[in-house]
């Protein structure tokens, strides 16, 4: 995988201690988008920073980090799955699952619909739960979060 990620850019934003690297476009020659918004007083998530990772008109790369600070990883699957579960039905968000990611605890989920499905892992840092969505259909998304690491 070293090979492929030769060129590949750092997603490394300030504020940020979650890191990844990306291509600046995917193996069929679609771009890479990357949009970063900071929200504030978001009805249901409140105050936080995302950033997207995209192949617009494929669906090569779907990848996505947002920091929700101070709150715990179960407080963001309680604030998530609600919404999640009206956008898309009562079925489609599995339960939360303890794991571990690189010596941190860390919690996965997933959530479906009919065209799609993403794989969601939070890890708590310091105050912070930092949310990563990615499609796991998508070979280029599974490789990008291959690189995630944690700089505190």
């Amino acid at each position: 995988m070293q090979g492929k990620q030769t060129g590949w850019q750092r997603l490394a934003q300030p504020g940020l201690v979650v890191e990844l690297s990306y291509p600046s476009s995917t193996p069929h020659g679609y771009s890479v988008d990357r949009v970063e918004e900071r929200v504030e007083g978001h009805p249901v998530a409140g105050d936080f920073e995302r950033v997207h990772l995209t192949s617009p008109g494929s669906d090569e790369l779907y990848v996505e980090v947002a920091r929700f600070p101070a709150r715990t990883p179960h407080d963001e699957y309680a604030t998530h799955r609600p919404s999640l579960e009206q956008r898309f039905g009562v079925d489609s968000v599995t339960e939360l699952t303890e794991t571990s990611m690189r010596e941190l605890p860390s919690w996965t989920y997933g959530f479906r619909w009919e065209e799609g499905e993403r794989a969601v892992l939070l890890l708590q840092v310091g105050n912070d739960t930092y949310r990563v969505i990615y499609d796991p259909r998508s070979e280029l998304s599974r490789e990008v979060i291959a690189t995630l690491s944690i700089t505190e």
